[in-house]
């Protein structure tokens, strides 16, 4: 199936789960109050997603609901929590822009449904049989729950008093700044695969970080807990970040990492010589 095609087959299969999940919104909303009625919706839209992942026996058709759900959430909760302020509004930018970023990221490099990410076609030759059940548990459900629980400092401040402004402001500048490093640094990668696909990158960006679109997503969620100590410091806006962290040093980089090895000659040199995630000074410099 062309990109084309599949691009329309995704953007409906979207539009239906959002109408699903804000019908089950409404539903969870009698009984429980807006955080957890949302997080109902949430996982009943996961698992729509998860029904058209089988369908089209992809479980990439996921991919973009890491970054298109949550702009939805953060309006959701503007709305019901009648917080529309400017504070508010501005953590919403900050959502926006990220969201927007990351999704024009999965549309660039999305070829259609025949390509799966390689970190599922591994789990379909690991467990075989079993595919579909780690697809929903770690494909599908708990990228949902992180990223929920990662937003949960947004609605700790929407539904509280702020009482320090400055960190509504200082947060969402990070917010933004890691949503631009990860927007330049894909670019980046994206101009190197197509000038010296056989080599790893090593300029730009990628000269100070070996996974420098990592680390500006992650810079994006700290953005967020930042966002949050404006309503007082509390420990469960902090799980979140510290989940993040978690995977991406854990699983991402290292599942990256094993791929490059495997198909760039010359990554040996690069893990050698470039600081692995944060942006710092080469080590050859």
């Amino acid at each position: 199936m062309n990109k084309k095609k599949s691009i329309y087959l995704t953007i409906a299969a979207y539009v239906l789960t959002l109408a699903v999940g804000f019908g089950v919104y409404l539903l969870a909303r009698d009984r429980f109050d807006v955080l957890y009625a949302t997080l109902i919706a949430d996982v009943a839209m996961t698992l729509v997603i998860f029904a058209f992942s089988i369908y089209f026996d992809n479980s990439s058709l996921y991919d973009p609901y890491w970054s298109v759900i949550p702009i939805f959430i953060v309006l959701l909760w503007m709305i019901e929590l009648n917080n529309t302020g400017f504070l508010a509004a501005l953590m919403f930018v900050g959502v926006l822009i990220w969201g927007l970023r990351l999704t024009l990221n999965w549309y660039l490099n999305f070829t259609g449904f025949h390509h799966e990410d390689f970190r599922y076609v591994d789990f379909r030759n690991t467990f075989k049989k079993w595919y579909w059940l780690i697809s929903l548990l770690g494909i599908h459900m708990f990228p949902t729950l992180i990223v929920f629980v990662s937003l949960y400092p947004i609605y700790y401040v929407l539904d509280g008093k702020v009482l320090f402004e400055t960190f509504v402001l200082f947060g969402t500048l990070i917010m933004i700044g890691g949503a631009w490093i990860s927007f330049v640094a894909d670019n980046q990668l994206r101009l190197h695969k197509s000038n010296a696909p056989g080599e790893a990158i090593k300029t730009g960006l990628w000269r100070y970080s070996r996974h420098p679109n990592y680390f500006g997503e992650v810079l994006f969620w700290f953005g967020v807990y930042v966002a949050s100590l404006s309503a007082g410091v509390s420990p469960y806006p902090a799980i979140g970040i510290l989940g993040m962290l978690a995977l991406f040093n854990f699983y991402s980089v290292p599942k990256m990492e094993q791929k490059l090895l495997n198909n760039k000659s010359d990554y040996q040199l690069v893990i050698d010589t470039v600081p692995r995630f944060f942006l710092r000074k080469p080590k050859a410099d």
